[in-house]
């Protein structure tokens, strides 16, 4: 090929748009752990309010009319940030006709997609302690109640960290905490750990903690863990990690998705860096928050 014209750079981003959307589809399930901590939400607008948030219906006895639940004072609103990822392509890989070079550059696009929204899920957590839930709490906090709920301290510190042993208790005591949790109406909301999310750091550890034993049996712990995410968006510098229960219909953070990927490009051939610098650009753009979700969902274990 030789001069690059418009016609090529429509006919390009027409591939890479091709190629970018059929990585999403390929590239899902890879990259889908993310939906196991977290509950998405679609959003219509630059943020969202959640003011429904920490009401949860039990079933009483019908007596003489239904007993209504109006909505609590929570006031939780997440603002939708915008993303991006770019890759630039120089015009003579499109001359020379490199268009497989160029391929492999947008199927990295997206997963610089998948890995931005699996890192801003589990990154989350650590910033749990100092982050507030929707009830202006912080969202790990060993005080806070809900309504007429008992105290729901999902902050546990002790020596959980440093050995087997000490992970099986720190899971125990997780576990009865949970188990402890009460609705806005005082009535135990059954919930049952079922996923621990750690560093690279802990999960030897961890593993080690619900591995049968010698003798083939199986540990009681490992009733309260199915799986264990082990996460390098979680800190390593700390021996911290989090018991959580994926089963609610609000898991413990929130994914608010406003706008899917959507590829963009600068690429006339006659634009100031193609003409300089022989630079055309394309990227692609996303709009999505990250929050949390029921505190009462995750446990945080702080080893001191």
């Amino acid at each position: 090929m030789g001069v690059v014209t418009s016609d090529m750079t429509t006919a390009l981003r027409t591939g890479i748009q091709a190629i970018f959307n059929k990585g999403l589809g390929d590239m899902a399930a890879q990259y889908d752990v993310w939906k196991k901590i977290a509950t998405v939400f679609s959003s219509s607008s630059d943020k969202e309010e959640y003011s429904w948030f920490g009401q949860v219906p039990s079933l009483q006895e019908w007596k003489e009319s239904r007993q209504l639940g109006g909505l609590k004072p929570h006031s939780y609103t997440l603002t939708n940030k915008d993303w991006e990822s770019t890759i630039e392509v120089n015009k003579n890989a499109l001359a020379d006709d490199k268009l497989g070079q160029i391929s492999t550059r947008v199927r990295q696009l997206v997963r610089a997609y998948y890995r931005g929204i699996i890192r801003e899920v589990f990154s989350k957590l650590d910033y749990g302690a100092t982050g507030t839930a929707f009830d202006g709490t912080a969202f790990f906090s060993d005080t806070r109640t809900i309504g007429s709920s008992s105290n729901i301290d999902n902050l546990l510190s002790g020596a959980y960290s440093g050995s087997a042993t000490e992970v099986r208790t720190a899971i125990a005591a997780g576990a009865a905490a949970m188990a402890g949790f009460q609705d806005e109406n005082g009535e135990y909301l059954g919930l049952i750990p079922d996923l621990i999310v750690c560093s690279p750091t802990m999960g030897p550890v961890i593993q080690e903690a619900i591995r049968p034993d010698f003798a083939g049996a199986q540990r009681p712990e490992s009733q309260y863990v199915k799986e264990i995410i082990v996460s390098p968006w979680i800190d390593s510098d700390s021996l911290d990690w989090y018991l959580l229960c994926t089963t609610e219909e609000v898991k413990p953070i929130i994914f608010q998705n406003r706008q899917n990927p959507e590829v963009v490009s600068l690429d006339k051939p006659d634009s100031y860096d193609a003409f300089m610098k022989k630079l055309l650009y394309y990227g692609v753009d996303a709009r999505f928050e990250t929050g949390f979700g029921d505190p009462r969902t995750a446990v945080k274990i702080v080893d001191a």
